[in-house]
């Protein structure tokens, strides 16, 4: 591919690439011209064009088509800068950083047509097109242009949260016509057959009446002892599909009840809910290690709701599993854990469990909810980040490029985490 490098000769270094490629170049009488290495068909007679002259159609387009035009890029290394009336170190390029915000500021409204991408010098989210680190619009905000930087991909305590203790987990079973109430199966009784309770009020119509579930026994019913988090979804999550945001997965506490294990499912080979067992088709994540993978990760299904119901009610939580593989939450049904009563799978009586993990039965099972790093993650932190910015072919104007950052309590100039400085 051929590219235009141009050289500073006061500088003595290469300075920029352009996104035109000529056969030559001159300057005459303080202007520059140059040919197209190969002439277009809507070139017309055109074979030396004037540079930095809009009566040839505007600045940032060259040999009157765009042909020979590439979207002009700019890119920008930023690891801090030097300034002595910082407290502590007053060199601040090799500290560890929170980036907040990065901006441009330029004279012409068409700088918003472009589009950027922030990647921050740590392992989870270098990666140029990892996760939210792609090419994202610019957009327009008051006098500035302000590019998405993102959030880390990997999992960490902002995007991992504990729901609560697992009391019982219920799975709907039918409506009785009788007493007007709906039947659910408790699959952690611990008991070599599973109980069929009547539990009023958590499936109802309009009318606050019992009704049937209409996605039959793919409804679950969590009862929690107590919510260590009141609000189990993030809010910033309204519409689409709630699965692509939220997963929830158990972990459990110790048998002394000194400490707790968030244990993550995630998958090992292609099944459906039905068929998906322990190690053969999963296996437990106790280190995160695919944290970056948000997608790898099983949940026990979506929230479920509907005109009549809420996901929440009381101490249960409502969750749906859907009986296929989708792209945005690979679910897991919950007797194919060895958190459920390992006595009885209904399921398919040749998965059994041992009865010591049992863990809702001994009342050691804790629920988890797991947002994506887009969601909930952290601030992206490194000692350096890149930016790349692309124009489109019409005139722009930029004057400067800011990068909010936050210094850390980690870095190597010890400076304060309460100190906020812009570049």
């Amino acid at each position: 591919m051929r590219q235009t490098i141009a050289f500073h000769n006061t500088s003595n270094h290469w300075k920029t690439r352009y996104s035109y490629s000529p056969s030559c170049m001159m300057n005459l009488n303080k202007l520059f011209f140059s040919s197209p290495q190969e002439k277009a068909v809507y070139d017309g007679n055109k074979m030396i064009w004037r540079h930095n002259d809009s009566s040839n159609g505007g600045f940032n387009t060259f040999y009157n088509t765009n042909v020979h035009s590439a979207n002009s890029a700019i890119a920008i290394s930023f690891n801090g800068y030097k300034n002595n009336k910082m407290s502590g170190s007053s060199n601040s390029s090799s500290s560890n950083k929170l980036f907040k915000t990065f901006s441009i500021e330029g004279g012409n409204q068409n700088l918003s047509l472009g589009y950027s991408a922030f990647k921050v010098s740590n392992n989870s989210s270098y990666n140029l097109f990892d996760g939210n680190h792609s090419f994202n619009p610019l957009v327009r905000r008051g006098n500035a242009i302000y590019g998405e930087i993102g959030k880390e991909q990997a999992l960490t305590g902002t995007n991992i949260k504990a729901i609560g203790r697992i009391r019982n987990v219920y799975r709907f079973h039918a409506f009785n016509d009788n007493t007007g109430v709906n039947q659910w199966l408790n699959i952690t009784t611990g008991e070599s057959s599973m109980a069929i309770e009547s539990i009023p009020g958590l499936h109802v119509d309009a009318n606050g009446n019992d009704s049937a579930s209409p996605i039959g026994d793919k409804l679950y019913a969590f009862e929690i002892e107590s919510f260590m988090s009141n609000h189990p979804i993030p809010a910033t999550i309204s519409g689409g599909n709630p699965g692509q945001y939220v997963k929830f997965f158990s972990g459990r506490a110790n048998i002394n009840g000194t400490g707790m294990q968030a244990t993550p499912y995630r998958t090992t080979a292609l099944y459906t809910p039905n068929s998906g067992h322990y190690l053969e088709n999963f296996e437990e994540s106790f280190d995160f290690s695919l944290g970056q993978d948000y997608g790898r990760y099983l949940s026990y299904g979506d929230p479920y709701s509907n005109a009549n119901n809420s996901f929440k009610k009381g101490n249960y939580l409502l969750i749906e599993i859907k009986q296929v593989d989708d792209s945005d939450s690979q679910h897991l049904r919950f007797e194919r854990t060895p958190g459920s009563n390992g006595n009885s799978d209904i399921l398919n009586d040749s998965y059994q469990f041992n009865a010591d993990d049992d863990f809702v039965f001994d009342q050691r099972e804790v629920l988890f909810a797991m947002t994506p790093g887009s969601v909930n993650g952290a601030d992206p932190h490194g000692s350096f980040a890149d930016a790349f910015m692309l124009f489109t072919n019409t005139d722009f104007e930029i004057t400067s490029f800011n990068v909010e950052y936050e210094l850390t309590e980690y870095d190597h100039g010890g400076q304060p985490s309460t100190l906020v400085n812009k570049k």
